[in-house]
């Protein structure tokens, strides 16, 4: 346990390096991707805070997985550059014991982020979008400022040469007044005013100086021109409202669902497929039952004439008759009577309606069954991310012992490339599976299978103490030694 317990030290140092470091190429991404929302929105500093706290959320689902690669690549990697794990191998000690206390760590991980996954990524990502869809409506913060047409107030149009920061006094002041359809309605000059903004009120007021006031009055002539001069002139733009309504969204997304909810959400698209194929297959019988009466010559006779129900009705009481015009009498089986037909002149029309209609239902089942896979790929995601943590262990370990004292920049390029590697195969998988090309379990469990092989590939070769090449090329000759 000596041992053990030493392994466990050294990978708590690289751990922690990895997570801090790919927490903070998050961060970065975070501010690059929300930088201009919140500056355009004029979003208080601690709705920041909180909408980069529910952000955590979903980056700690893939930091605490991607840390896992690195730390062992440098753990073990340390451990050979100072030719520990020489004298581990020179005790007797195996390389499996080696990577032993490394796989029960990527075990506690692995439980420990499945949970997370399953109950606080949803409410973090449930409570993060409710966040930015507040963001996205609220009205944005309005700073007038020299020579700049600003537009953001829904019918305004407004240009200021000059603005005084200190006593809101602005000059040579243009503001175009335009309808819904943007069809404008007034203009307003002026030599100079001031600028006040009344937040009880939610105004913004400009009083001008010296106004004047170029329009076409509404209900008269469009050829009409009025031109007003104002001395003084007040303008109030109302409902400038600047703060932040918060509200509560109950729809969930399948990102904002614990895996039981989305088991109960597949289950009930199911039974809506039912539903689907009951339909179609109501409307396919009927469509049957309406085409076998055309196995009757007299409604098939009447269709093919054109004839109307009216006439349609009364040929299938009339019998053929033969060259004198006589009636033919026909032989009749008892109980062999046919029932009664539809009128024949709406059986060639339904043909068309029916098909457009199964069509129609038929595109609602797939898109039924897109959502199950969609909710499918989720719960195995919630599976499979936290299942890497063990896979990253296996498939680092043997690479770093066999390539220990290439230092920090092998770490460093075999983790980029690795995750690389993984985050194309699940994002690759992830659509495949969406658009039913593959299975969702095959698809999520695919880049685990991957690097799962590789790594016993590499741990077998570690083992035997040649290199994956050199065990690659000769078996295959051993092969063909036995078999001849």
């Amino acid at each position: 346990m000596i041992l053990e317990r030493y392994i466990v030290r050294n990978y708590i140092g690289p751990f922690v390096f990895s997570v801090s470091v790919i927490t903070f190429l998050f961060i970065m991404d975070f501010i690059l991707r929300y930088i201009d929302l919140f500056l355009n929105k004029g979003v208080e500093f601690h709705i920041v805070l909180q909408t980069f706290i529910l952000s955590l959320g979903h980056m700690f689902a893939l930091i605490i997985p991607m840390a896992v690669l690195p730390a062992t690549l440098m753990t073990f990697g340390s451990l050979a550059s100072e030719n520990e794990i020489t004298a581990m191998k020179a005790s007797g000690v195996s390389l499996y014991r080696m990577i032993f206390p490394g796989f029960v760590l990527a075990s506690f991980l692995t439980y420990g982020m499945i949970l997370y996954n399953n109950h606080v990524l949803p409410e973090s990502n449930h409570k993060l979008l409710n966040l930015l869809i507040d963001i996205n409506k609220k009205k944005p913060t309005v700073e007038i400022k020299d020579n700049v047409l600003i537009d953001a107030f829904e019918g305004y149009k407004i240009y200021v040469r000059h603005k005084d920061d200190k006593t809101g006094e602005i000059r040579d002041v243009q503001i175009f007044e335009s309808d819904k359809k943007g069809t404008l309605l007034k203009t307003i000059t002026a030599e100079k005013g001031k600028l006040k903004y009344l937040e009880k009120d939610h105004i913004l007021r400009f009083e001008l100086e010296t106004a004047e006031i170029h329009e076409i009055p509404r209900g008269t002539d469009p050829s009409t021109y009025r031109r007003s001069v104002m001395r003084n002139y007040i303008m109030n733009i109302k409902d400038i409202d600047r703060s932040l309504k918060r509200s509560e969204r109950t729809y969930r997304g399948d990102r904002e669902m614990n895996v039981k909810q989305m088991q109960e959400k597949i289950e009930n698209i199911r039974g809506d497929i039912l539903e689907v194929r009951s339909k179609m297959a109501n409307m396919a019988t009927s469509q049957v039952q309406d085409a076998l009466v055309l196995l009757n010559p007299t409604v098939r006779d009447s269709v093919l004439n054109g004839r109307g129900a009216a006439a349609g009705t009364d040929g299938a009481n009339r019998r053929p008759a033969d060259r004198t015009g006589r009636p033919r009498i026909q032989p009749r089986v008892v109980g062999s009577e046919r029932p009664a037909a539809p009128p024949p002149s709406r059986i060639p029309s339904k043909v068309p309606n029916t098909r457009k209609a199964l069509e129609s239902q038929k595109e609602i089942k797939d898109s039924y069954l897109r959502q199950i896979n969609r909710y499918r790929v989720e719960i195995h995601k919630k599976y499979s991310i936290p299942f890497a943590c063990i896979v990253f262990v296996l498939i680092g370990s043997p690479i770093a012992i066999r390539m220990g004292r290439s230092g920090m920049n092998m770490a460093i390029g075999l983790s980029i490339l690795v995750f690389l590697v993984y985050y194309i195969c699940l994002i690759g998988g992830e659509k495949l599976a969406d658009r039913r090309i593959l299975s969702p379990v095959f698809a999520m469990w695919a880049p685990n299978i991957l690097f799962g092989v590789a790594a016993f590939l590499l741990i077998r070769s570690a083992t035997r103490e040649q290199s994956v090449a050199r065990w690659r090329w000769r078996n295959p000759l051993k092969l063909i030694r036995r078999t001849s």
